[in-house]
């Protein structure tokens, strides 16, 4: 490992951990392929949004076909969900696992009805190689020659602003926010600033400046505010 990889995963674990919490319930109801209602013991909800993946939108191709498999495989069963925040509209955002131990996020990409939602950095390698094989084996989506991914469905043409804080965050509009990090010069910058990259290819997402600042990236002189 070289000095600068190895100076990152340092600051990666002096970064402090959002503490891992969990919730145990049945699923009640599957909104679509990677949101659900979980009820607990005590008839408590809990809308739950499915981390790392993205499923196909209800108005796209595969959507209705996604939502069928996670009410196949999760309502009326009981889960743990394992989450570390809520973002802006109260959902968890974390991994569901069924009670044969599976992993309900996991399975969605397994079957090819979900992309790997690149916002975490690190990439998860896993999980991109579960997208790499169902897309190689045209396994559900993987079937269209060109199929859109949600979060260009979702795209509004005006990109929203960036969050302050993870709580304000809306975890579908993740990479719409464009909030980019330089790792070279620890920098970031959003669309609103001055020469906004064109390309993000090497640069890292954040979904919130709060972030963006932890791990020790500060706000580009060329934006407004900063």
């Amino acid at each position: 490992m070289g000095i600068k990889s190895g100076l990152l995963v340092l600051m990666l674990f002096l970064v402090p951990q959002a503490e891992l919490k969990t919730v145990n319930g049945e699923v009640v109801q599957v909104q679509d392929g990677d949101t659900l209602t979980v009820k607990t013991e005590r008839d408590k909800l809990y809308k739950v949004r499915l981390s790392d993946i993205d499923a196909p939108e209800m108005g796209q191709p595969f959507g209705k076909v996604a939502r069928r498999l996670a009410t196949d495989l999760a309502r009326r069963k009981t889960v743990r969900v394992n989450y570390t925040f809520k973002d802006k509209y109260g959902r968890l955002i974390g991994e569901v696992f069924l009670p044969d131990g599976k992993l309900l996020n996991e399975e969605m990409l397994k079957a090819g009805l979900a992309w790997h939602y690149r916002v975490k950095h690190p990439h998860s390698s896993f999980l991109e190689k579960l997208e790499y094989k169902a897309w190689q084996k045209n396994l559900g989506l993987w079937v269209q020659e060109s199929p859109v991914p949600p979060w260009e469905f979702r795209r509004e043409n005006r990109l929203p602003s960036p969050p302050t804080i993870p709580e304000n965050m809306d975890y579908d509009l993740f990479l719409s926010y464009g909030l980019l990090g330089n790792p070279k010069t620890r920098i970031y910058e959003w669309p609103d600033c001055r020469d906004y990259p064109k390309s993000t290819k090497g640069y890292i997402n954040f979904g919130n400046f709060l972030d963006a600042e932890a791990l020790g990236y500060r706000a580009s002189p060329r934006c407004e505010g900063s």
